[in-house]
């Protein structure tokens, strides 16, 4: 009788390990399934679709886009833009290079720094710091490829895409174009798709407030309620704005960034 016990405690234990085996591999199944979606439709699946959907340059800034979603979200604001997207795309560092010094960066500089010494003047211990480089394409894709906002968006719009087209490798580029600029997410990104911020032509610029060398309100969606608007640098910075940056047009109301205003003076008015 001790042999069948010892047969019974045995075959309970294959069975349990049995259990455990097949829960792992169910779990390794839709975990590889979901890599397979974003991996496979970056090299292979929507290839022709996507390459026709994304003229130059902005296939570009896909092609260094690795995430699905990220991909989807940035292709409807390309789609959306529509012909005139080359015009807003982002300086290229050759186009950087000769705006440093010139006359037109000295004019910006010149405004800046004129609405400083008005919010230095009304507002006695702060001063404003403006990061004074062009946000280059690289920098927007980094920013794009690992920011938070984007990845909630960017999931939304996966989860709506793969729900109305599924893995369909031949997707019809017209119907997808219609798709994504119809699609209204529930939440906006903090983030233009990479080449479309006015960042990346000098035409934006973010003021935020310092004190004692260390900023207080910064370009910060965290500190909007808490900082921004809890002490008036919304305000303030507003007031200076319309003191002496004639040229400064803001802040930007979608998203709410009151530390975001773009830059049109005359010279550039015309180009965006």
């Amino acid at each position: 009788m001790q042999w069948i016990e010892r047969m019974r405690l045995s075959w309970m234990a294959l069975r349990k390990e049995s259990v455990s085996l097949c829960l792992f591999l169910s779990l390794f199944l839709l975990i590889a399934g979901s890599v397979n979606i974003s991996h496979s439709a970056e090299s292979r699946e929507y290839a022709a679709t996507f390459a026709e959907l994304a003229p130059p340059p902005s296939n570009e800034a896909l092609a260094q886009i690795p995430d699905l979603g990220r991909k989807l979200l940035a292709m409807r604001s390309y789609v959306r833009m529509g012909p005139k997207l080359v015009d807003r795309w982002s300086w290229t560092d050759e186009q950087i290079k000769a705006f440093e010094g010139s006359a037109e960066q000295q004019k910006l500089l010149a405004e800046i720094a004129a609405v400083n010494a008005h919010f230095v003047e009304v507002n006695p211990g702060y001063q404003i710091y403006v990061h004074g480089t062009v946000r280059s394409l690289d920098e927007q894709i980094r920013k794009w490829n690992s920011n938070e906002s984007v990845g909630e968006a960017a999931a939304e719009i996966l989860a709506s895409w793969i729900e109305a087209f599924g893995t369909n490798e031949d997707a019809d580029a017209k119907e997808t174009r219609s798709w994504l600029a119809n699609f209204r997410p529930s939440k906006r990104a903090n983030l233009a798709a990479p080449g479309l911020t006015l960042h990346g032509r000098a035409h934006a610029i973010d003021f935020q407030v310092m004190q004692n060398g260390q900023i207080i309100a910064g370009a910060n969606s965290k500190q909007i309620k808490t900082v921004w608007r809890a002490e008036s640098w919304d305000k303030k910075l507003k007031d200076s704005m319309l003191a002496a940056g004639p040229s400064f047009i803001g802040p930007l109301t979608n998203p709410d960034e009151p530390w975001h205003y773009d830059y049109k003076p005359e010279t550039l008015a015309s180009t965006d």
